[in-house]
């Protein structure tokens, strides 16, 4: 069974329209990043303005990539199913398990360094106080 053509256009004007809407956005983000409205110093530095987090920059870079990746699959299936309109209608890939692995790697270095950072904030003698104690 074939969409009609007017499914079909109806389809790729909310596609327009939701991409361009979508880059009107990043570059209303990015003009505000380049004037020094959105601070990102923070984005990737460690709680204690240290230096770079090596975690918070890997789950980053891995997110963007995963999610561009997974855009440009889901637009390929788009054009390769209106190329053939008898395939029925456009779906989404599946996700290899590999890259789900990698993901949750990333984050979970995430989670780790984020206990770690916070169990040495505590310090390990903040437990055996009392409140009423400590000054």
């Amino acid at each position: 069974m074939g969409y009609s053509s007017a499914l079909i256009f109806l389809e790729t004007l909310a596609g327009y329209v939701l991409c361009g809407f979508i880059a009107v956005l990043a570059l209303v983000v990015a003009w505000l990043i380049i004037t020094n409205k959105i601070d990102l110093t923070k984005l990737v530095s460690e709680k204690d303005g240290s230096g770079a987090s090596m975690s918070r920059f890997q789950l980053l870079i891995f997110t963007f990539v995963v999610a561009v990746s997974f855009f440009l699959v889901v637009i390929s299936n788009i054009k390769i199913v209106q190329a053939r309109p008898t395939s029925g209608g456009p779906t989404l890939p599946d996700v290899p398990s590999g890259v789900l692995l990698l993901v949750g790697i990333s984050t979970s270095s995430y989670a780790v360094s984020k206990a770690i950072q916070q169990s040495s904030d505590a310090g390990p003698d903040d437990k055996d106080v009392k409140p009423e104690e400590r000054k």
